[in-house]
């Protein structure tokens, strides 16, 4: 094996790390013309805002009856083509209760807040599954989500869940 003096090592060092400095350098160089969005409009997906901040979900499946009788609480927004948003939500608990009730309502994203955009709500009793629907039409380009507020009471207690979707583009 041949042994390399020191002043060669230490130029093959140098000469070493500064093409290593370099690499991300080379690889950060576009290659062709970079489009910058306008923070408001994101032109490629088609929304007039832009996205909402993530959330963190909110469970509404309960793993033990130690929640209350509510064990399923859902708000699902589903596209139904062009500009129709149907809105499913589905409250389930683990016995019959005396009523079982949802309050849900369809929030449009601005691009700083969530405001209100249409408002239902549907009530069953002596019952312990509630599925209620609509089919709201909504404005393009904007970002949408249901907030459910689930609500299921036997005569003496009154057990509530909350429920935020997902996000929809239309």
């Amino acid at each position: 094996m041949r042994k390399m003096n020191n002043k060669s090592t230490t130029s093959m060092l140098k000469v070493t790390l500064a093409a290593l400095l370099m690499v991300p350098t080379i690889l950060a160089v576009p290659v062709a013309e970079v489009a910058n969005a306008s923070p408001i409009t994101n032109v490629s997906s088609g929304a007039l805002t832009a996205p909402p901040p993530s959330e963190p979900t909110i469970d509404s499946l309960a793993t033990t009856q130690e929640r209350g009788h509510i064990y399923q609480a859902v708000g699902a927004l589903i596209p139904g083509g062009g500009l129709s948003a149907i809105v499913n939500t589905k409250t389930a608990t683990y016995v019959e209760v005396k009523t079982l009730s949802v309050d849900y309502r369809l929030e449009r994203w601005t691009g700083t807040a969530w405001v209100i955009f249409k408002t239902n709500s549907n009530t069953a009793t002596k019952t312990n599954l509630l599925n209620a629907t609509s089919d709201w039409t909504v404005m393009p380009g904007y970002y949408y989500r249901v907030t459910s507020v689930h609500t299921a009471y036997d005569g003496s207690t009154t057990d509530t869940s909350k429920h935020v979707s997902g996000t929809v583009l239309f």
